[in-house]
Parts: C-alpha cells; structure tokens; sequence
C-alpha cells in the first residue's frame, strides 16, 4: 500500500484529496517474471479503502491466482472467469491491481504490448484532456496558464454546488474559444440545480456534464439528461455491470465514464465500453485521483486500441506529486498527445526504490502457463 502526498490538492465535491493511498500488486511467474499492477480505491467511489483492498486480495483474490496455470492469450477475463462477478463487485480496485498484473506477465511472456491482449486494433497516439481541480481564486490563473501553454484542446473544470457557471465563464475567457469545454459536479447538484446551472453555462459552450446529481439518484439523473442539451455521463452512478443496465434501462445518460479501477479492471473496463456502443452511448476513459505510472500505463494501452473513446483522461501523476513507481516519465506532452507503449507488458519498469517503505503485496508462489 502506498500513501503518498499530493503538492497539490486535489478537491471537488465529494472530497479534499491531500495525498493518494494505492495498492500495488507484484506477480511472479515460474520463470521468474514479475508482472505490476495497481488499484486505486477510493471510498466515496465504490465504497471501498486501502486496508479492505489488501485484506481482499489476501483473503479472497490471491488463493485464485497462487499455482495456477493459464494460457498468456486467456489472461484478459480469466479472474473474472475463475472468482465470479460478484467477487469483483465487492473488491474492483483490488481486482483491478491484479488483472493489470497478470496482463502486464502475459505480455512478457507473449513479447506483446498489454494493448496487443485489449484488441486487435494497432496502438495509436492518445490525446489526453487537462483537469482543472477545486482551487483557492487566487491559483486558478497559474492552472490556467500552464493549461494554455501546454495548448491543451480538451478541458474538464471540477465544480461545486455554487457558482459554476461563473467559473466556466472565466475558463472559457482565459482559454479562448477552441478548446473544448466540459464539466464534472460530482454529484453536487440536484436535478433542478443541475438543470439551471447547465442552462447557465450555455454561453461558455459546454459540451459533456458529469455527474451532475447524486450517484443514487436515478430519477434526477434522467431528468438532467432530458433537460439539457450537453452530453451527460454518469460517472459514480457506473461503476459495474448492474450499474450500466440500470441506467440503460432508464436511459439516464448519454454515456460513461469509465474508470479502470472502480470498474474491477481491463475486462470488466472493455466489456461495459462494448455495451454502451452497442446501446448507442458515447464512453469516456477517466482516471481515479491519484492515479500512479501503473495504472497511467495501463490506461494508455486501454485508450490506444480504442479510437472510439469521446476523452481521455490520465498520465497525470507528475501534476501532482514529487515522486512515481517508475523513472520513465509518461505525463503527455504538448496539446495532451503521448504515444502507445510498445514495450512488453505494460512496457515500463518500475522502480524498486520507489516501492521502499511501503507495504508491498507479492504474490510469489507464481503462475505456471506464462
């Protein structure tokens, strides 16, 4: 478990968020290859902490994975397959860190990007979107700043319950007429606040709100999505399976976002992509706040072989933090744009150093079959 600070804090509705708390999973194989994997699991997301996490994997997850023996192609899924959904609703970011590892061994074992187990589809350059926090009035214009010198083209502004259509206003002036503008209230809103404050914004040419009401609220939640012109995404009202087809059923919202850890993984992440296209609503790829390189890496795999994904979000962890698991850097570069990894694996090595004096989870025993 790591619980590193932020030099930054990270607010929005639902949290002040001074330091990250991940868990990080290593995986070794019977040829001695160690695959990483990470989760994120935050409280006010899923429900879930650090220490119900590791108590999860211990308990429940690793006695799945300890001297078993899978093909390196059948490794997407295969937890899901072998513990059950259920499992993995209860413990998603713990299910998360797991499965990245045993993608990021099958890699290794095959020769083959993780992207090259996600699709067929070749890797492609990704362009990210910049995610402005809650901030004190006085640090909005230095985000701002950096924002336009970076040239980014897509814009998330966390909101609160007041004066949202106010901040909006002042990004839009600041960053000029191109960018591409959305909103994400966390749930701050009721239907009708939702639906004035999103009206409100009109000028400043919004076109995506997440999460504008509460996570449980349903009835508000189609409300809002028939009210207002841009896009809704639900965001801590999708976080399972169960979740998509209740929504689908009430066609609450235009789309998802979608976040690898509070979704239980990459299979469980591609399958609820695969429903909505289906269904005809649009999908984003988020991250969770405090994301670290392993999941920034595993995101990129994610996005690079899935074009249809609306915005993205990730490799943001050098924003915010002094340190990393990894010495590569993967935070995008100019205009949001970084390139698919084409390493092995999750292609980046993890830094033993960074792991020192945090409670690490090894599963040692080994896989046999990768």
């Amino acid at each position: 478990m790591i619980h590193w600070p932020f030099n930054l804090a990270v607010s929005h509705s639902l949290a002040n968020n001074t330091a990250t708390v991940n868990i990080v999973v290593a995986l070794v194989d019977n040829q001695g290859r160690v695959g990483y994997g990470e989760g994120v699991p935050r409280s006010y997301v899923t429900g879930e902490t650090a220490r119900g996490s590791l108590e999860a994997l211990k308990r429940e997850l690793a006695p799945l994975v300890l001297g078993a023996s899978l093909e390196p192609r059948e490794a997407l899924g295969w937890l899901e397959r072998r513990g059950g959904p259920e499992l993995l609703d209860r413990c998603p970011a713990a299910a998360c860190a797991l499965e990245t590892a045993l993608l990021d061994l099958a890699g290794q074992a095959l020769g083959q990007p993780v992207s090259a187990l996600l699709s067929p589809t070749p890797p492609a350059m990704v362009t990210y979107s910049a995610v402005i926090p809650l901030l004190p009035s006085k640090m909005l214009p230095v985000i701002l700043e950096q924002t336009k010198a970076l040239g980014m083209s897509q814009v998330k502004i966390k909101v609160q319950r007041q004066g949202a259509p106010e901040l909006v206003a002042r990004v839009r002036q600041a960053l000029g007429p191109e960018v591409r503008l959305r909103v994400d209230a966390n749930g701050a809103w009721s239907a009708g606040e939702a639906v004035e404050n999103i009206t409100a914004m009109a000028p400043s040419r919004v076109e995506a709100v997440e999460q504008p009401v509460a996570k449980d609220d349903l009835e508000g939640l189609t409300q809002v999505t028939a009210s207002v012109e841009p896009l809704v995404l639900a965001d801590e009202s999708l976080c399972n399976m169960g979740d998509a087809r209740g929504l689908l059923e009430r066609r609450a919202a235009g789309g998802f976002n979608l976040r690898l850890s509070k979704c239980g993984g990459p299979a469980r992440t591609l399958a609820l992509l695969d429903l909505a296209g289906r269904e005809g609503l649009a999908c984003m790829l988020g991250c969770q706040v405090g994301e670290l390189s392993l999941l920034s890496a595993m995101g990129r795999h994610f996005a690079a072989v899935h074009p249809q994904l609306i915005y993205l979000e990730g490799s943001l962890t050098r924003f915010f933090m002094e340190k990393d698991l990894t010495s590569q850097n993967l935070t995008f570069g100019p205009g949001g744009q970084a390139p698919p990894l084409r390493g092995p694996g999750l292609g980046i090595k993890v830094d033993p150093a960074a792991l020192k004096g945090s409670l690490a989870f090894t599963l040692s025993r080994g896989l046999s079959g990768v």
